[in-house]
């Protein structure tokens, strides 16, 4: 993990995970997009609210900084809501015996979520726990 925080520039922000939770948005958003075709025919809501709500994750991951620490409350809100929503559809579709491929992508990108859910969680706590400086001898 040291590699990718060393890459993505968080030496200056040592507990700032926003840039890794970004790309399990991205990637969350594309296979939404990909997947919607196939599954708005599961979901209860018109497709413009499934491609609002794309929008936003992507929107949402494009403006995460580690300038802004609410952002970062944000990114968690967001994370969280996408996974209970995506897998409660992907447990749904599994118990109603339809079509696994659905299934296979509501538990992606639920999988997707709860992995930005657990690098924010990470984010947050880092802003609001203080770090400990190393005591000289």
């Amino acid at each position: 993990m040291s590699f990718i925080k060393t890459e993505l520039g968080n030496r200056k922000f040592p507990h700032y995970y926003g840039d890794i939770s970004r790309i399990f948005f991205l990637l969350a958003g594309i296979i939404m997009l990909m997947g919607l075709p196939i599954l708005n025919q599961t979901i209860s809501v018109p497709a413009y609210i499934s491609i609002l709500f794309v929008l936003s994750v992507v929107f949402i991951a494009g403006i995460t900084n580690p300038a802004q620490r609410m952002l970062s409350v944000l990114d968690l809100i967001v994370s969280l809501v996408g996974f209970i929503v995506f897998e409660y559809y992907s447990v749904k579709v599994f118990a109603e015996g339809s079509i696994y491929f659905i299934y296979l992508i509501n538990q992606a990108i639920a999988i997707l979520f709860l992995l930005a859910f657990y690098f924010a969680v990470k984010t947050v706590r880092g802003f609001i726990v203080p770090e400990k400086k190393p005591t000289s001898a």
